[in-house]
C-alpha cells in the first residue's frame, strides 16, 4: 500500500501571513490538527494544534511575544519532513514515529498534492489486517526457515478457510510469530486442528480450543 491510497486530497494549506487567531478558527471549524502552510505555491512550514495551543496560554513552550493576532509564520514548524506518494506506507509510518511528529504533507516535486497524518495508518492498519470483516484471528509460531509459512498457509487452505492478511510480531532467527486474519467464525476448531498437526498455536488459548472440541 502506498501513501497515494491513504493521503487526504485536497488538502487545506494556509499562507505564512494568516493570522493565528484565523488559523485557530479555521482548525475548529474544518476539525482538521495540521496545515501545510504555503508561499507563493511553494511550502515552507507546517503548523499544529499544538502549536496553536500554546499561543496565549502557560503552555511551557509559550512564547510571551506572540499573540493571536500576529502571522502564523511565528509559530510554524519550518523543517518539513514530506512524504512522496508512492512511498510504501510502512516506511512513511517509520518517519513519522522515528520524529514524534503527527503529520507530512504529501509533495509531488514542487506541488502540495495531499496530507497524511498518523490516524492515516492506523486506518490503514485496519483495513491490512481485516479487523471488522466475518474472520478470526490466528497467531503462530514458526520456525524462522524458507517454507514454513507456506506450509502453514497450505494447512489452513486445506480445511477450508481463506488467509485474509499476514502480518508479523516478533521474528529472530530462530522463529516468527505471524498473525493470520482468517476467513472463518470457527477460529478455536482451526486451532485446534493446527494444534494436533503440531504448530504452535499463540491465539487463539489452547484451553478454549480444547473446550470447543469437546462440546463439538
Amino acid at each position: 500500500m502506498l501513501v497515494r491510497e491513504i493521503m487526504t486530497r485536497p488538502v487545506v494549506a494556509i499562507g505564512p501571513d494568516e493570522p493565528i487567531g484565523d488559523v485557530i478558527a479555521l482548525m475548529e471549524q474544518r476539525r482538521l490538527r495540521h496545515f501545510p502552510v504555503v508561499d507563493d505555491g511553494r511550502l515552507v512550514g507546517i503548523v499544529s494544534d499544538r502549536d496553536l495551543r500554546t499561543v496565549g496560554s502557560e503552555h511551557p513552550k509559550a512564547r510571551p511575544d506572540v499573540r493571536r493576532r500576529d502571522a502564523v509564520r511565528a509559530i510554524m514548524t519550518e523543517s518539513v519532513w514530506t512524504a512522496h506518494p508512492l512511498d510504501p506506507i510502512d516506511e512513511a509510518a517509520a518517519v513519522l514515529r522515528r520524529q514524534t511528529i503527527g503529520a507530512m504533507p504529501v509533495v509531488d516535486g514542487d506541488d502540495l498534492i495531499g496530507i497524511v497524518t498518523a490516524s492515516d495508518f492506523l486506518d490503514a492498519l485496519v483495513r491490512m489486517t481485516g479487523v471488522g470483516r466475518s474472520s478470526t484471528r490466528l497467531e503462530v509460531e514458526l520456525p524462522n526457515r524458507p517454507g514454513a509459512l507456506a506450509g502453514l498457509l497450505t494447512h489452513v487452505a486445506s480445511r477450508g478457510a481463506n488467509v485474509a492478511s499476514v502480518l508479523t510480531t516478533r521474528s529472530d532467527p530462530e522463529a516468527v510469530v505471524f498473525v493470520l486474519r482468517v476467513g472463518t467464525i470457527d477460529g478455536r476448531s482451526l486451532a485446534h486442528a493446527l494444534r494436533e498437526a503440531g504448530y504452535e498455536v499463540a491465539w487463539p488459548p489452547a484451553d478454549a480450543a480444547r473446550e470447543t472440541a469437546r462440546t463439538a
